[in-house]
């Protein structure tokens, strides 16, 4: 695993987990390039099989440079509104296991072969090339900063997915992006002697968040909430009429209409991002609806919500704490969520878009809401780097250095390995 703080000075091999215990897997289809032949794997609680025989453990480690798998099937967007099973083409070895009675599969691969798949999973091949070295960099920063170590456990560096950063596969790549990618070779972005913890997102909305309101750490100068517009202020979207006419409005900036159509978007994103509003969107919940959802994502029996109360917002408007008041077998009774990720966790049957939202709410006296319709803005967590923003950038004919710069300010690019 790649070492916290640790600045290497040559290419990693680096281990991504394809096929996690928790997916609660138990078959998948390999076919690899050097036999050619198609390979079931099965587990159940107690074996490991290959085409039918108990093994204790897989290992696909040729002695030829260029392994290639076809795997079958892969879930890509866990958790999330886009989630989808998919079948992915990787390069380097595989691992496969039986834990806990589920499939564990690691890919081991080269840290710029995965990160050319990461570039062109998280959007498309077909953005210009300032925006595939930036995204590039951001990514290999964030690898190798390895902050987070969400995986530790399973003692992986990353997963294949938007929990850590999208990889799936060649499939996706192109001459162009593959010329792109290799230009930013050992390239990362440094604060303070240190590689950056480099995070991204879909869609700001016009306007990103500072680190701490998104995870509660420590603030980073390199994570500060930026506005997607020139030589303009960050307006104060903590006022609830700042925040409407924010909403109500698109604003000029690079994540906008006026830098990227929205009908145009679908030629930039990834293989598995959903067509939608990007910039501006609306989800509506009848009472009924959000009284079932809300009480089976918290676990409480709510007969009917009353109010939904922002108690806390970031500088972009993204609510980070919210009380849901609401009746309990004839009580009043609430419940307070304190995270981004909650917010967005328990309002959507799947993953609200963000949490950069207004709520409207129409009630009738002496009664409950009859209806709550969230109008928001973006996609994501909304920290670090704008992807749409970002690709708004590049077409407008800004460098990988002014993205990285506009993204991640307070940081130096630098090449740590060549």
């Amino acid at each position: 695993m790649l070492v916290k703080g640790q600045v290497p000075h040559q290419e990693s091999i680096v281990s991504i987990g394809l096929v996690l215990p928790v997916d609660k897997q138990t078959s998948i289809e390999i076919r690899d390039s050097v036999t050619n032949k198609d390979n079931r794997i099965e587990t159940n609680e107690e074996n490991l099989y290959k085409n039918g025989e108990i093994v204790p453990h897989i290992k696909f480690a040729p002695s030829t440079h260029h392994p290639i798998y076809s795997i079958n099937p892969i879930r890509a967007g866990r958790g999330f509104h886009w989630e989808k099973q998919i079948s992915i083409t990787v390069e380097g070895n595989l691992e496969i296991k039986n834990q806990d009675g589920f499939l564990f599969v690691i890919n081991h691969i080269p840290l710029e072969k995965y990160l050319a798949c990461v570039a062109t999973s998280e959007m498309s091949s077909e953005c210009p090339p300032a925006f595939l070295e930036s995204q590039t960099i951001a990514a290999r920063s964030w690898l190798l900063a390895a902050a987070e170590q969400k995986h530790a456990d399973l003692e992986i560096d990353a997963c294949n997915d938007d929990c850590c950063q999208r990889y799936q596969g060649i499939e996706n790549l192109s001459n162009s992006a593959i010329h792109a990618i290799e230009k930013t070779r050992g390239h990362v972005l440094i604060h303070n002697e240190n590689i950056c913890d480099t995070r991204y997102s879909k869609s700001c909305g016009g306007i990103s968040e500072n680190n701490e309101n998104v995870w509660h750490d420590k603030p980073k100068p390199y994570l500060r909430a930026v506005l997607d517009e020139k030589d303009t202020n960050i307006p104060n979207l903590k006022s609830e009429s700042d925040l409407k006419k924010w909403m109500n409005e698109l604003p000029k900036s690079y994540c906008g209409p006026e830098f990227i159509p929205e009908k145009d978007l679908n030629n930039y994103l990834g293989n598995v991002d959903k067509s939608g509003n990007y910039f501006r969107w609306n989800v509506s919940f009848s009472q009924e609806d959000i009284t079932k959802l809300i009480s089976e994502k918290t676990g409480k029996t709510f007969d009917s919500i009353l109010s939904l109360q922002p108690l806390e917002r970031g500088i972009s408007g993204r609510i980070i704490k919210i009380q849901i008041d609401g009746m309990e077998n004839g009580k009043a009774t609430h419940v307070i969520l304190k995270s981004e990720y909650e917010i967005r966790r328990v309002l959507h049957p799947n993953f609200l878009f963000s949490s950069a939202f207004i709520i409207a709410a129409n009630s009738t006296p002496n009664s409950p809401p009859s209806r709550f319709t969230f109008k928001g803005a973006g996609w994501g967590l909304g920290v670090g780097l704008c992807q749409i923003g970002a690709l708004g950038m590049a077409l407008k004919g800004h460098t990988t250095a002014n993205i990285l710069a506009h993204y991640f300010q307070s940081t130096e690019l630098r090449k740590i390995y060549s």
